[in-house]
């Protein structure tokens, strides 16, 4: 057996910290009349066959994702969630296609009428301790079962709150949110006394760490602004406001959840790379990084397809962290790529990994090919004799448990 083959099966039994899941209820899938539809539907597949700007808005089909499949054979969106079949189901078939749809969706029921299926295939085969579930839906609700994840605190919903209609890209907007509370705001100090209610709520309630995914909807370029400017556009009648208006609220409300992290000791992921007219390169952070020495920050994604630059960042600021999170599955060689860089640079401390999926499946496969990603990247480095066995090993264990613990301790 090879080292690469040793260290693989050794990461798949060692514990774990998962930073990244969007787990949505068994029964979603389990009640729908087409149960492979109805998990296929909830992966990075229709990202790709109907494209990543506009999946969301268009009506996912089983003609649709068996037509698209035939044109995209090699595309990680499509193999990751097949590994995944092939996994946990012994799945034989290297496609999904017309012929074998019902017969893969019999052994799916068959498997989720017997298991919860992520206690199952998450906690207990991948031997994951806790998961930082990303609830993205609801805004100021941390309700959670604490023994097995961490909550998140979403920030996105508040950067359209200068507008009591405009939804953000996950179709939230604060006000609408706050006023299913019995919350109304009607001035800028309201507001702000909003976001403050929040930051104690989830802070009371344990939550593990800040989210900010902002780069779904504007660039991650982020300026200091005064509070006057930032109020503007907040008393303008909404479609009126400029767009220069709309980034000084914008930019202010960030520094301002910034600091309220900051002085409550709450890490933040932010979600950097594929996003809005690409301008969401993890160096547009810098000036943040420059601002806030004492905050835990880990960037999400590599900052794909900038991979370089968190690595290059982590040199110069400790409290950068780095998060393999979505890149294996986006592209295999660029994860490659960038862990390898990471590890040089930042020898091995403050990486993680997380699987950002919504079920057991894309679980599953996400986080098969983070650790095929961490054992490759290992090996090579102790097959050139640039890392021991044991370092190599070691190194492993950090990016599974001992780094993630390190970011979410407060």
């Amino acid at each position: 057996m090879s080292f690469y083959e040793d260290l693989f099966n050794q990461l798949l039994i060692w514990k774990k910290i998962d930073t990244h899941e969007h787990f949505l209820p068994q029964n979603t899938y389990q009640d729908h009349p087409d149960i492979l539809l109805a998990i296929l539907r909830e992966s990075y597949l229709p990202w790709i066959v109907y494209g990543a700007r506009d999946h969301n808005t268009i009506t996912v089909t089983r003609e649709g994702l068996l037509q698209g499949m035939k044109k995209i054979p090699a595309s990680a969106f499509l193999r990751y969630i097949i590994e995944a079949f092939q996994y946990m189901y012994g799945f034989s078939d290297d496609e999904i296609n017309q012929d074998n749809w019902e017969q893969l969706s019999q052994l799916i029921r068959e498997s989720y009428s017997k298991k919860n299926m992520l206690d199952y295939w998450i906690f207990d085969k991948f031997n994951v301790e806790k998961v930082v579930h990303d609830r993205y839906w609801k805004l100021g609700e941390f309700d959670i079962d604490q023994s097995h994840y961490f909550a998140v605190f979403r920030i996105d919903p508040l950067f359209c709150g200068y507008s009591k209609e405009k939804l953000n890209h996950d179709r939230m907007n604060p006000h609408i949110e706050a006023a299913k509370q019995g919350i109304h705001i009607e001035t800028f100090d309201e507001y702000l006394a909003y976001i403050d209610h929040l930051f104690k709520k989830a802070v009371a309630e344990g939550i593990g760490t800040m989210k900010c995914a902002v780069a779904y909807d504007r660039t991650l370029r982020f300026e200091k602004v005064k509070k006057e400017q930032a109020e503007k556009a907040f008393y303008k009648k909404d479609g009126t406001e400029l767009s220069s208006e709309v980034r000084d609220f914008q930019d202010y409300v960030f520094y301002y959840c910034l600091q309220k992290a900051a002085d409550h000791h709450l890490p933040i992921q932010i979600h950097t790379g594929p996003g809005k007219a690409f301008e969401t390169a993890a160096s547009h952070l810098g000036n943040i990084f420059e601002e806030f020495h004492d905050l835990k920050i880990s960037l999400f994604h590599g900052s794909f397809p900038w991979v370089g630059e968190p690595g290059a960042m982590s040199l110069f600021y400790p409290n950068l962290y780095l998060d393999l999170v979505w890149l294996p599955v986006m592209s295999p060689s660029y994860a490659v790529m960038a862990l390898s860089e990471w590890i040089e640079t930042a020898g091995g401390a403050r990486i993680m990994m997380g699987g950002d999926s919504w079920n057991a499946e894309g679980a599953v496969g996400s986080l098969l090919y983070n650790l095929k990603t961490i054992a490759r990247v290992l090996a090579e480095k102790v097959e050139n004799k640039y890392l021991s066995r044991s370092s190599a090993e070691q190194i492993g264990k950090m990016i599974l448990y001992d780094n993630p613990k390190e970011f979410l301790s407060r």
